[in-house]
């Protein structure tokens, strides 16, 4: 009887040291972004519920609408922080004085700001909430497009220019009736 010979015990190779799978490491990959997200975010300035409504507070105040999404809030208010630390003590001091009653309405506050810090932060948190956008480290951080206040006014007619309002040629649809003509006078 004859024994089989023993075969040498093949080399190892990269792939036998690095016992992962594929699954785990598209998984890492993929969380990768939201991993570093919160860590930005848990490095930042926390931000409270009360300065989070005094923000808000000020943000309707500022914008004259009644109602604000407070997550929008919470990005508005942790950008413009980025974009210039001293601007927290300064949204605070304009959240103060708007809810003084001292001012009638944004335009009294702006006049009443001018050649302040408190001016520019105005003009700032009227501009995020209005565009949607604010400029971090001269780059633009685009925060929200779809609920930037300036689409409002023709959110029933119109569509949000570089988004789809539906598949192909829908623009050419006509959802609502044709006005009719005017009646003679």
């Amino acid at each position: 009887m004859r024994s089989d010979p023993v075969s040498p015990e093949p080399a190892e190779s990269l792939t036998d040291c690095v016992k992962i799978q594929r699954r785990t490491l598209l998984a890492l990959v993929l969380a990768a972004p939201s991993l570093a997200w919160a860590t930005h975010a848990l490095a930042g300035e926390a931000s409270t519920p009360a300065a989070d409504d005094k923000f808000l507070a000020l943000s309707r105040f500022a914008t004259g609408r009644g109602s604000l999404d407070p997550t929008l809030g919470a990005a508005v208010l942790a950008a413009l922080r980025d974009s210039d630390p001293a601007l927290g003590s300064v949204l605070d001091e304009l959240a103060a004085t708007a809810s003084s009653g001292s001012h009638a309405d944004v335009e009294a506050l702006e006049v009443a700001v001018r050649d302040t810090p408190g001016h520019a932060a105005l003009l700032a948190l009227v501009s995020a909430w209005y565009t949607g956008t604010v400029t971090v480290k001269d780059k633009p951080r685009v925060l929200f497009v779809t609920d930037a206040l300036m689409y409002q006014p023709t959110a029933d007619g119109s569509h949000i220019p570089g988004s789809c309002a539906g598949a192909t040629n829908s623009w050419a649809e006509r959802p609502l009736p044709p006005l009719d003509p005017m009646p003679p006078q």
